[in-house]
């Protein structure tokens, strides 16, 4: 464990960089229990498989519990390019609201974020299921087009016929 240099965006506390599944992110370990991922780190990290018994920085970040009033406070500032991030959902139905730079594509969770990730069954949907998922949408939305355009077809035609 080392530290980066950086300051917690949430606390302001020193972050320390550790290494998580081959995956070196840094944390504020002696305050907030925040993480700090890189652009598509995050992505990485969820999909490796986690086994969480046999880490102890993981087991460490685990145990943090969420923090209080995180939805009222103002934006955070990405600790890499200095610009205010963008709080939202991690994935669609989560429930789980995370910051991200729209700058860099970095992305922190606060204390207890990281928990609810692994353990929340929205976020485990697999890429083929989302793909599938992202098929049938357009697949919807092509139908809704053509249903749309035959109403419209349908009221020019009656509109037609009264004004004769």
């Amino acid at each position: 464990m080392q530290n980066e240099g950086y300051n917690c965006p949430a606390c302001n506390k020193a972050m320390q960089i550790v290494t998580i599944n081959e995956i070196e992110v840094e944390a504020c370990l002696n305050s907030c229990g925040g993480i700090w991922f890189d652009a598509a780190e995050i992505f990485r990290f969820t999909a490796s498989g986690i086994d969480d018994s046999r880490d102890a920085n993981l087991q460490r970040l685990l145990s943090y519990k969420p923090s209080a009033n995180t939805e009222n406070r103002e934006k955070l500032t990405c600790m890499k390019c200095g610009i205010k991030m963008r709080r939202h959902e991690y994935r669609e139905n989560s429930g789980i609201f995370v910051d991200e730079c729209y700058e860099c594509g970095s992305i922190w969770l606060d204390g207890g974020e990281l928990e609810a990730i692994l353990s929340n069954p929205a976020v485990h949907v697999s890429n083929q299921e989302r793909a599938q998922m992202a098929l049938d949408l357009k697949k919807k939305i092509a139908e809704d087009k053509i249903r749309i355009a035959e109403e419209a077809r349908n009221r020019y035609k009656k509109n037609r016929s009264w004004s004769r």
